[in-house]
């Protein structure tokens, strides 16, 4: 049994160290990128030192005498998650607003930790071996269980600031870009949402005392390590967009609205624009900044009030603008593919899909029942 772990522990290990190698390898496009980078080396360095303290200590899991709530793996997982929430938040371009809030949930069961350390030289602890043994008084026993009841309300909480995070950034390139759907960050998000099942799970196994249990969610962390360098590497250039071209920016207060002369005026501005020869908004990867500068109104502005008059986000408006030129082409001898291109979408996907939510049927049907009929 010793063996087996021990070997597993090399694998693990060994992931881990090539995982650094091909970070150290990877150019740093912008702060956010970098930031994530740093704690992704520090989730991996702890990796690494675990591992080899696991194999030259004989640690109970190596040996198959787990402890119930052990403290060690608790705290581990506790700082391990702290890391992987502060590598999505990087991402998002949203640390800085987020991080204390991250912090405060764990707050709570990291100082029930250095309390159990100051009284673990003062008190006798007990081993736990079975749910019976956690139904002690002894007061070691208690805070290793408020530990794990605090760690799992702050890894929960945490993943609800992560959540809304990203749905506010969804909300936030929507009101600002048009061509929106290749900076949503999907696959990181999905891996987010399995590091919390996986999390979940993980805790849930600090009840068995399985070393079979409690292994395999070793090996989907070192998964989920693999699954977090790769994305960060293949999807640089969309980070480094986020980081440098997008600004998570709220909707502007009262006080920046304009007043009803003023929206009179923007709403002249914005239907001269949309109804120009020009039909800028035909241009691939047009911002809510670019039309801000053909008016002349701020972009905060611009994007509030399109959401205000229209009902809709800049994105959504764009698109039915393009959706018009797009029915206009249909009805022409051109492909799907060269509609795509000369309506400004990124590639034929992203118009189909597109044009189905908004007309309620595909690029073909559109064509089979206006025009091949007239």
């Amino acid at each position: 049994m010793y063996e087996f772990f021990s070997y597993a522990y090399v694998s693990a290990i060994s992931a881990c160290v090539v995982l650094i190698i091909m970070l150290l390898f990877t150019d740093t496009v912008d702060k956010n990128h970098g930031r994530a980078k740093i704690y992704l080396f520090i989730l991996l360095g702890m990796s690494i030192l675990q591992g080899v303290a696991h194999i030259l200590l004989a640690s109970p899991f190596t040996t198959g005498n787990i402890e119930l709530l052990h403290i060690y793996p608790m705290t581990s997982f506790g700082l391990k998650t702290m890391l992987a929430y502060f590598i999505l938040l990087s991402v998002m371009n949203v640390l800085e607003l987020k991080k204390k809030v991250i912090f405060k949930a764990y707050l709570l069961p990291l100082s029930l930790t250095l309390l159990y350390g100051v009284l673990y030289f003062i008190c006798e602890d007990v081993s736990v071996r079975n749910l019976e043994g956690l139904a002690t008084l002894n007061v070691m026993v208690n805070i290793r269980v408020l530990i794990f009841l605090t760690l799992m309300a702050a890894f929960v909480t945490s993943f609800v600031v992560i959540y809304k995070s990203y749905l506010n950034y969804l909300r936030s390139i929507d009101n600002f870009y048009a061509d929106s759907e290749n900076m949503k960050l999907r696959k990181i998000m999905y891996v987010g949402l399995f590091y919390f099942v996986v999390g979940i799970l993980s805790l849930a196994s600090n009840f068995t005392g399985s070393v079979a249990f409690i292994s395999v969610f070793h090996g989907m962390n070192v998964v989920l390590y693999i699954a977090f360098v790769l994305l960060l590497i293949n999807e640089q250039k969309i980070v480094e967009k986020v980081g440098s071209e997008m600004e998570i920016a709220s909707p502007a207060s009262n006080e920046e609205c304009a007043d009803d002369e003023e929206n009179d005026s923007i709403l002249k501005k914005i239907k001269e624009w949309a109804e120009s020869e020009e039909k800028q908004f035909l241009k691939q990867g047009i911002s809510v900044q670019e039309v801000a500068e053909s008016v002349k109104v701020g972009k905060r502005v611009l994007s509030s009030f399109i959401n205000r008059h229209y009902n809709m986000n800049f994105n959504t408006w764009i698109n039915t603008l393009r959706m018009e030129e797009v029915c206009k082409y249909l009805h022409q001898d051109y492909s799907f593919t060269e509609i795509a291109e000369m309506t400004g979408f990124t590639d034929l996907s992203s118009m189909s899909k597109i044009f189905k939510k908004m007309k309620g049927m595909t690029l073909t049907d559109y064509r089979k029942q206006y025009v091949v009929t007239q």
